[in-house]
Parts: C-alpha cells; sequence; structure tokens
C-alpha cells in the first residue's frame, strides 16, 4: 500500500486533505524547558539520517548502508497489512511473525552500523475487522479501549525484545494519531494512551528512546497545546508532506484515470501556488513558517525532534528542489529524518524515472535521478560507514 492511502491510527486507508505540515526547530538538543520527570533529549546525539522501509530484509538493510549510506532505517510494523494481504492469517499471528524474526534483523542492522526506528503503524486487534469504513474507522478505533491495552501489550513485548540489545533503537510509539472529531487537535485520548505505552516501555527497557508524534495524523499543530509526557528520553517527531497539493499530485485523483492526460498539461511546479492551509506561495520560508508550532514546542522543553517522514511522489515537478529545501530546513536545524521511502512503492523511490506512471508500469532508472542525487548528497553526511 503507497503513502497516499494510508493515514492516521493503525489500520485505515485514506488520505488526509492537508497531511503534514511539520517540525523544524532549533538544534536537536536544546538547552532548558525540560524539568527533571520529563526528560526528552536523546542520550546518543548521532544525526540520523535516514529511510523509511516496510521490510527489514537483508537486501533492503544492505542497499540502505551501502549505496546510500543511511545510519538508520525507520521500520513500519503493519501486522494488519501483512496478514490481509501477504501472509492470509490472523492479526495475532502476523504480529508474532514479526516479533519472531526481528532479532535477527536488528542484529543484521547492527552489524551494517543503521540505527532502527521501530513504528507501529497498526496494532493487532481483529476488533479493527469490524470497524466501518472512512472516517467513521478512526473513531471506532479510538473508542475500543481494546486498543490502548493492545498497544500497551505491544511495546511490552518489543522492549522486552530489545531491552538487552546494546544498539541504537528507538521506539516510535503510533504513526499518525488521528481523530477527526478532534481535529485540528490531536485526539483527545492519545497523550492517555501514549504516556501508558511509555511508562510499559520504561518498565522494562530505561535504555532506548522513546518516540512520540502529537499529531492530529501527520501534522504539527498539536504542538500549539500538546505536553510533554513523563519520562527519559523522549523524542517528539512530525511529517513533512506539506504542500500535499505538491507532494501528493497526480495519485488519488487522477492517477490511472482519463484526468493522467490533463495532468501532464498542467503539473504543480515547486516553488509555487498551492491551496494547503488558507494557500498562497509555498516556498523554503513557508515550509519554516508552516512548522512554528513544533518550534515552540522544543524551544519550550528542550527537546530532540525527528521527520520521521518526508517525501515528494517522483513525477513532482521540481521534486529535486523541493527534497532540497526539506532537507537543508532539517540540516541547518540539526534534526535527524528519514526520507519515504526505501523499496516500498515506487513512487517515492529515488530509484525509479520521474514519469508520470500513468497504467505503465514504473521504470528503475538507468542512472542517478536528480532526486537520488539530491538525497545521497545528504545521505554522505554521515560519519558511519556500514562495513
Amino acid at each position: 500500500m503507497n503513502r497516499a492511502t494510508r493515514i492516521g491510527a493503525p489500520g485505515v486507508c485514506f488520505r488526509l486533505a492537508a497531511i503534514a505540515a511539520f517540525a523544524l526547530c532549533l538544534p536537536a538538543l536544546v538547552g532548558g524547558g525540560a524539568t527533571a520527570d520529563v526528560t526528552t533529549a536523546a542520550s546518543d546525539t548521532t544525526r540520523l539520517r535516514g529511510f523509511t522501509v516496510d521490510q527489514m530484509s537483508d537486501a533492503t538493510l544492505r542497499k540502505a548502508a551501502t549505496v546510500w549510506h543511511a545510519n538508520q532505517v525507520r521500520y513500519m510494523m503493519r501486522p494488519d497489512y501483512r496478514a490481509d494481504k501477504i501472509e492470509h492469517v490472523t492479526y495475532a499471528a502476523s504480529w508474532q511473525h514479526m516479533l519472531d524474526a526481528l532479532p535477527a534483523q536488528l542484529a543484521r542492522a547492527r552489524e551494517l552500523n543503521l540505527a532502527v526506528v521501530l513504528c507501529l503503524f497498526e496494532l493487532p486487534n481483529e476488533n479493527a475487522r469490524t470497524y466501518p469504513p472512512g472516517k467513521a474507522h478512526l473513531a471506532a478505533f479510538w473508542d475500543d479501549e481494546t486498543n490502548s491495552n493492545m498497544l500497551v501489550r505491544c511495546w511490552e513485548q518489543l522492549a522486552t525484545l530489545c531491552r538487552d540489545r546494546d544498539q541504537p533503537i528507538w521506539f516510535e510509539v503510533l504513526n499518525e494519531p488521528l481523530d477527526w472529531r478532534d481535529f485540528p487537535n490531536t485526539p483527545k485520548k492519545w497523550p492517555i494512551w501514549a504516556q501508558a505505552a511509555t511508562d510499559a516501555i520504561r518498565r522494562i527497557d530505561t535504555r532506548h528512546p522513546i518516540v512520540i508524534e502529537a499529531g492530529p495524523g501527520g501534522l504539527c499543530w498539536a504542538y500549539k497545546t500538546f505536553e510533554p509526557l513523563r519520562g527519559t528520553q523522549i523524542i517528539y517527531a512530525t511529517h513533512q508532506y506539506q504542500p500535499h497539493a505538491y507532494t501528493h499530485q497526480g495519485i488519488a485523483d487522477i492517477h490511472a484515470t482519463d484526468l493522467q492526460h490533463a495532468y501532464l498539461e498542467r503539473q504543480l511546479s515547486w516553488p509555487g501556488d498551492f491551496s494547503d492551509n488558507g494557500g498562497g506561495r509555498w516556498d523554503k520560508e513557508r515550509l519554516l513558517k508552516e512548522l512554528q508550532p513544533l518550534i515552540d514546542f522544543q524551544r519550550r522543553h528542550g527537546v530532540r525532534v525527528y521527520i520521521s517522514e518526508f517525501s515528494a511522489v517522483k513525477w513532482a515537478p521540481h521534486a529535486a528542489g523541493y527534497l532540497r529545501d526539506a532537507v537543508d530546513v532539517y540540516e541547518q536545524l540539526g534534526w535527524d529524518w528519514s526520507y519515504h521511502a526505501l523499496d516500498e512503492n515506487p513512487m517515492w523511490s529515488l530509484e525509479y524515472t520521474d514519469a508520470f506512471d500513468g497504467s505503465q508500469p514504473a521504470q528503475r532508472a538507468a542512472t542517478p535521478t536528480e532526486r537520488g542525487t539530491v538525497m545521497r548528497a545528504f545521505l554522505d553526511r554521515n560519519s558511519h560507514a556500514a562495513p
């Protein structure tokens, strides 16, 4: 499943109209703000630059480290998707398969000097099969208190598996928390659930950092009122896909329809005028402006910040310029980041041509793409080369 069709709480498949205003901030470890019981800065200050991945295969890990010089991968843990689309088993069985495979995968990542961010995208709760479609699915997710217990249980399992591993592992508690009833704020239950999961992790594992997204969804707006959680080594994250009209152009709205011909005549370039969040001119300065809620949050609380996803669809005109502007921001401000994605859907891949695919299969590029060249230059700043 591609980035265009997944958003919000686990198991939900639909698009958010204005996804991802994201967080840029001051240097990753800013002094002041955090109290003794709200310690947010991770102890390892190595800058992480890498990719989101939907598998931890040897081939993907080795490519990330040796071809792209990444020092980190963010593993999208999606037991429901794997159960329904790949393994055809129960959600619980799929989750157990992922847990069983993880020790060897983490060992391989360590051999390649790759940090790993474990991000829970879905909960292996069979109740999700009964939720209504669309936005009501999200409401049902948050109204089902068994999900709170399941979230804690999953992180107890992961923390137990990782607590004795002497390698960089981050625990990203939940991808893009979103409840449309509470939009544009964080889901009302999310701070409580997130704290419960954090407490559960820390009862088992005090070594590895925890990552929290405030939302809503991939946006950073909730940081206007979000309070830091209690606990040690907590990192705060968001995603960056704004302006959505640019980064997601030609995907769900016109992909593989008669409208794709019109799209090819009116492609939206970067920088440009887009309708997101009041419309107007979007450029590097506008990206900074949209991230003010997280800037202010970091200033208030002295936290480390992580852009756990960002991208632009490969056929977006001047996507290389968009990526350069976005990563320049993260680099100047000392942020960790993960490009979306490696070895997932070709539309986000740096290894496929920039052509609009339409009804034709995507084609691997014979020579490095401009997008790939831009991202490789940033990834080459990593100091820990793979063996």
